[in-house]
């Protein structure tokens, strides 16, 4: 009877991957969390760019 390895014990291919990645650029968890904090401020300053727009829009196909 052939034994099934368990998955837990083995990452996935993507996550070697991405420690792959992090080891040839340096990645720090500090650096990371600060690239996170001005990606989520970069999403809000697009959605309210993006809100506008569709507000501007609605106002043009009213008349």
């Amino acid at each position: 009877m052939k034994k099934i390895s368990s998955r837990e014990n083995k990452p996935s291919p993507f996550l070697r991957l991405m420690k792959k990645g992090h080891g040839k650029t340096g990645y720090k968890a500090k650096n990371g969390k600060f690239l996170m904090t001005m990606s989520e401020d970069s999403h809000k300053r697009i959605a309210s760019l993006i809100r506008k727009w569709l507000e501007q829009d609605e106002k043009n196909n009213a008349e």
